[in-house]
């Protein structure tokens, strides 16, 4: 399967966005009501999959109000264990600019054990994305809810993909002459992916892209085509032109424990 990016694109995680927890009503195109439903809802969009929502109950929901008009096509949801449920559609997701007759723009089914959900939405530009819930999903299972967009790799990255460990180990030495180490965490994975030969369009995505990103300040989701990595941006990305409206890079990736 291709690999792609999912990031996030509709600035879910600015400062001046507002996360409102809430229900549905029970229709085909349902209305968004304000009420005190989803424990901690916003730990759903604090970029840290070690944090928790509890206490969801069928047709409780998420309103992500982003302030100005957005666009999304995808959305990736964490999920720390089995959810509980056995079948079935769990998560809908959908976007507006208002609260009512709200359309179904995709949907996330069950999940039997750890990892990333993800699901396709209909491409839609507005300043209002809902999730509802479907069902009494297991406490503390959802941890990161990610709503943006998603960026299928023009090609696969070059067979050299560089990998190694980061420690955070720092080595000191006393006064005296003697060595000590400080680990600062546990291992960290750092990736690099390396593209020779990109067309402008795919330049342009990637640093759109970096622009939402706003380079190293969010984490964002990384499907190398079998597995899923939680992940921040090192470094900018450096393009050499090597042929007319032909580009090569590299993306540096650190793995978040988080």
């Amino acid at each position: 399967m291709a690999s792609y990016f999912i990031y996030d694109s509709i600035n879910m995680y600015r400062s001046d966005m507002t996360d409102s927890e809430g229900v549905m009503t029970n229709s085909a195109t349902p209305t968004f009501s304000t009420g005190t439903t989803v424990t901690s809802h916003e730990r759903s969009s604090d970029q840290n999959i070690g944090t928790a929502i509890s206490g969801i109950a069928d047709l409780d929901a998420i309103e992500y109000a982003v302030g100005s008009t957005a666009t999304a096509n995808a959305a990736a949801v964490y999920f720390n264990a089995d959810d509980g449920i056995s079948s079935g559609t769990i998560m809908n997701f959908f976007i507006d600019t208002d609260r009512a007759s709200l359309a179904n723009k995709g949907t996330i089914s069950a999940v039997s054990a750890a990892g990333w959900a993800v699901t396709d939405l209909t491409e839609t530009s507005a300043n209002k994305f809902f999730v509802e819930f479907t069902g009494s999903i297991t406490d503390n299972v959802i941890t990161e809810i990610l709503i943006g967009k998603k960026l299928s790799f023009e090609v696969e990255p070059d067979v050299n993909v560089q990998t190694k460990r980061d420690y955070g180990t720092s080595v000191q030495k006393s006064l005296g002459g003697v060595e000590y180490a400080l680990n600062t965490h546990d291992a960290q994975e750092v990736s690099t992916i390396s593209f020779q030969n990109i067309s402008s369009t795919f330049k342009t995505n990637l640093l759109s892209m970096q622009d939402d990103l706003k380079g190293q300040s969010k984490k964002f989701l990384w499907y190398d085509g079998s597995s899923f990595h939680w992940v921040r941006l090192i470094s900018p990305m450096t393009f050499n032109e090597i042929a007319d409206g032909r580009f090569s890079t590299q993306i540096v990736m650190r793995q978040q424990i988080q």
